[in-house]
């Protein structure tokens, strides 16, 4: 895991991020505290770019593909960022997406299965004595559960209204025959192989379901998050935006821009703070109470307010039935959402607004100091507390600026400077 942070005024970006990446083994996993996760864009604008969840691409780590794409970018700039982002995109796919065709469908068969287990380990988690004792009568009533959880999903996923900007001319038709090889593999190793006879009907809901999640911007599964931020050349104040990207299929790549968290500084908008990945410490700064916690107390008060009510119909009994019915009615769902409706504008009002006015009037250097300090303080909640240290390591530190471009504050190095004048001197050169 990781801590990635941007911060927004009207004259800078300040960008930081950890140092720690969680290497994920079969039977365990290691948190090593050397990874990059802030690179420049570009050698000559300003603009720059953040990672955050996985460090490769298809088996390419990102690393070698930013620094590939900023040699072959060399002078060329873009009005904006987001035509950075775009040409960044295009420049995979011309790059055939650092992939081939077995690797694609090693990631889709991947995909898949992951899908069918998520659904049967459901299954078997609130049914274990299916599994524990696998009669037929067992394996019939497994497929009704299995049958009954696929439809009720296929009605979720199909009815998502975003769908990746690549997938969306990509039709169940060309996924059938690119995929079929897959399938038949999957069914043969989690149905057939365990004797279970899973009918044509539920492989081709089966197969209408992993379509339609293939198509929507989820984030269940593992992704990469790039962050596009700084300056476009015609752009005076700075934007960031992230998007999101899993794998390629039948070569179209899966990606979406997170407008959630995307930031444009404008003449209205003097400031932003946009935390990725491990968010919850710098969550709780900017509203002045954690997110579990807020969760917590609105759960409580529904819960509260539920309990009330049948206090109240109990000692009313069958005295006043009108009164009773109409208590029933209440719509508590409503009741919770206005508390917490009213929760949120306390924290804009007390909390967010005013760190964003301050936000909005610090110079470089108030930036960055503070950039790293939220980053700071995420590693060290983890560290005096029992939680997995899983944000440490040096933090990085760069400032963007539309004079001075992009400008490193902190920065970690594998190498020696003083050792190695070489690097430096050529930095430009390609």
């Amino acid at each position: 895991m990781t801590a990635v942070l941007g911060i927004l005024n009207k004259q800078d970006v300040a960008i930081a991020a950890d140092s720690a990446v969680t290497i994920v083994g079969p039977s365990n996993h290691k948190i090593f505290n050397r990874a990059n996760k802030v690179f420049a864009l570009s050698k000559r604008h300003p603009v720059g770019i953040m990672l955050y969840n996985s460090a490769s691409f298809m088996t390419t780590p990102w690393e070698t593909i930013i620094k590939v794409y900023r040699r072959n970018l060399g002078d060329n700039s873009f009005s904006t960022v987001k035509g950075y982002q775009e040409n960044f995109i295009e420049f995979l796919r011309l790059k055939g997406f650092f992939t081939d065709v077995d690797l694609q469908k090693l990631f889709l068969r991947n995909f898949l299965s992951n899908i069918i287990d998520s659904v049967i380990n459901e299954i078997i988690k609130s049914n274990r004595s299916i599994v524990d004792n696998p009669t037929e009568d067992n394996k019939r009533e497994f497929l009704v559960l299995f049958e009954q959880r696929i439809d009720n999903l296929i009605q979720i996923w199909s009815s998502q209204p975003k769908t990746c900007p690549e997938f969306v001319d990509y039709t169940f038709e060309m996924f059938n025959p690119y995929s079929e090889d897959l399938f038949v593999d999957i069914i043969q190793t989690k149905f057939i192989q365990n004797a279970i006879q899973i009918s044509p009907e539920i492989i081709a809901k089966v197969k209408e379901l992993t379509f339609s999640i293939l198509k929507s911007d989820e984030v269940f599964t593992s992704f990469t998050g790039l962050i596009f931020t700084g300056f476009g050349e015609e752009e005076i104040y700075p934007q960031l935006i992230p998007i999101n990207i899993s794998m390629v299929v039948d070569n179209r790549l899966r990606y979406y821009i997170d407008l959630n968290h995307a930031a444009s500084i404008s003449n209205s908008i003097n400031g932003a703070v946009r935390p990725f990945a491990q968010t919850d410490v710098i969550d709780t700064i900017l509203s002045g109470i954690d997110p579990s916690l807020d969760t917590t107390y609105t759960t409580n008060f529904g819960a509260l307010f539920n309990k009330y009510n049948r206090e109240i119909l109990t000692i009313l009994g069958d005295s006043n039935p009108l009164l009773s019915a109409q208590i029933q009615a209440l719509n508590t769902e409503q009741i919770v959402a206005e508390y917490a409706r009213m929760n949120k504008q306390i924290k804009t009002e007390n909390y967010i607004s005013p760190l964003m006015n301050a936000v909005s009037n610090l110079s470089k250097e108030d930036l960055a100091e503070m950039a790293e300090s939220l980053i700071y303080l995420t590693y060290l909640k983890r560290r005096i507390t029992n939680a997995e240290e899983s944000v440490g390591g040096p933090v990085d530190v760069a400032i963007i600026s539309k004079g001075d471009g992009f400008i490193w504050i902190k920065r970690k190095h594998y190498f020696k400077p003083e050792l190695n004048q070489y690097f430096f001197d050529n930095y430009f050169k390609t």
